[in-house]
């Protein structure tokens, strides 16, 4: 798992446009010695901040998350692990540890649009999993700091001029989750026509007719509907806000892996 200062620190940089690489663990094996945080940015200089739990393999990763700074591009990279430092990390003899080095800029970003209680829990899930998580609303009170920690939070006039306020790519995922459905509506028609990689909304199976109705009353071209995915989520039988949740990030990293 990132650590919530190691999220803010990717932002930092990005806002900055600071050349880093974010280094991620990709094995069940790599992880064994940190038991809370499982990644690290390393730039120019070396390690900026984060872990993935030091000694000699974290120095060798760092020697290659410069190679691969300085050459561009992301890669999966494997470690041999010496018998010293397998009885230090409490891992099995033999094999390689395996890791994902990428750009800042190319770390994929979940974007969702309103606060809350759901919001707060799909953050989190959305962070678990390696995503840059900005959370969108127009009320500062469904977007308080201490319960969406690591997150970017960005506060709109009720959702109007979306595309200006954020830097839509092909590496954005954004789903919609409105508290007011009528929201809904001039969120969905906005983001319809970004680059996204994905748009989802929460929303009722039952209503999707009448959702379709409104977006092409609404000029929205028919062949842009059916991209939208409605309503988020695999069918799992979520029922809880966290089954929901992680329904949701299931179809997203479905997506991604596409």
């Amino acid at each position: 798992m990132i650590a919530a200062e190691t999220y803010r620190e990717i932002q930092r940089l990005i806002e900055k446009k600071e050349k880093a690489v974010l280094v991620s663990t990709a094995s069940v094996r790599a992880a064994a010695v940190s038991k809370t945080e499982t990644a690290m940015v390393v730039g120019e200089n070396g390690r900026i901040r984060g872990s993935i739990g030091g000694g000699e393999v974290e120095e060798q990763v760092i020697d290659a998350a410069l190679e691969i700074l300085r050459e561009g591009g992301s890669r999966r990279i494997g470690i041999g692990v010496s018998e010293r430092e397998e009885k230090r990390r409490g891992m099995l003899p033999g094999g390689t540890m395996k890791f994902y080095i990428q750009p800042l800029d190319l770390i994929p970003r979940l974007c969702i649009f309103s606060g809350g209680a759901f919001a707060a829990i799909l953050s989190r899930f959305g962070m678990m999993v390696g995503f840059r998580v900005t959370v969108i609303d127009y009320d500062p009170e469904y977007v308080k700091p201490e319960e969406f920690s690591g997150a970017e939070i960005v506060l709109t006039d009720h959702y109007r001029d979306l595309l200006n306020q954020l830097a839509i790519n092909r590496s954005s995922y954004l789903l919609i989750a409105t508290r007011d459905h009528r929201y809904d509506t001039r969120v969905l028609t906005q983001l319809i026509y970004s680059q996204s990689a994905y748009l989802g909304i929460i929303f009722s199976s039952k209503k999707k007719e009448a959702l379709y109705t409104r977006l092409k009353e609404e000029g929205i071209p028919e062949d842009l509907i059916p991209t939208i995915h409605l309503p988020a989520g695999l069918p799992i039988g979520a029922a809880t806000m966290e089954e929901i949740a992680l329904s949701v990030i299931a179809e997203i990293i479905k997506e991604r892996s596409a």
